[in-house]
């Protein structure tokens, strides 16, 4: 069974000119990639097509909240999520290779599974640092990292150092 059957669109029944699409991502579809399993929250993603006789372009938009841990205090925080990307989709008889903004879809493709486009989307609006507003992390969480980071200031310099560093700033 097609886990993500959902997250295809059959293209080749659809007019000339534009089509919005609706899809929601929660928790199974988070679970077929690896680097998201176990991922709470609901997010809305928007496709409109706007297709013409050569080409289709795609526009993903995406929105929604996201359980994530704070990487400073290591609580749980609702994340907002949103993005967009664009797409081309060019049918073609050859395989000519995808790029990473261009599909490439055969005269006997019926379907163009948007799934990794999603997730794609998601990934890429995704911040590298997730972390409380300031003053909101836990406080006992807080009070342990006080006592084990160590300031630049308090930490011995080797004094072959110090005086290089006398040349630096002359």
């Amino acid at each position: 069974m097609d886990r993500l059957r959902e997250y295809k669109i059959a293209f080749r029944g659809l007019g000339e000119g534009r089509h919005t699409f609706r899809f929601t991502m929660e928790q199974p579809f988070f679970d077929c990639f690896e680097a998201t399993k176990g991922t709470e929250g609901k997010v809305e993603a928007t496709v409109e097509m706007l297709k013409s006789s050569l080409l289709m372009e795609v526009k993903i938009r995406i929105d929604g909240v996201v359980k994530a841990t704070c990487d400073r205090c290591l609580g749980e925080l609702d994340l907002p999520v949103a993005g967009e990307m664009s797409l081309i989709v060019k049918q073609s008889s050859r395989e000519e290779g995808n790029d990473d903004d261009y599909i490439v879809v055969t005269p006997e493709d019926d379907f163009i599974d948007l799934s990794t486009y999603l997730y794609e989307t998601y990934m890429l609006n995704y911040p590298m640092r997730v972390v409380h507003e300031e003053g909101a992390c836990d406080e006992s969480m807080q009070e342990v990292l006080h006592e084990y980071v160590r300031n630049e200031d308090e930490k011995p310099t080797d004094p072959r150092w110090d005086e290089l560093k006398k040349l630096i700033n002359n």
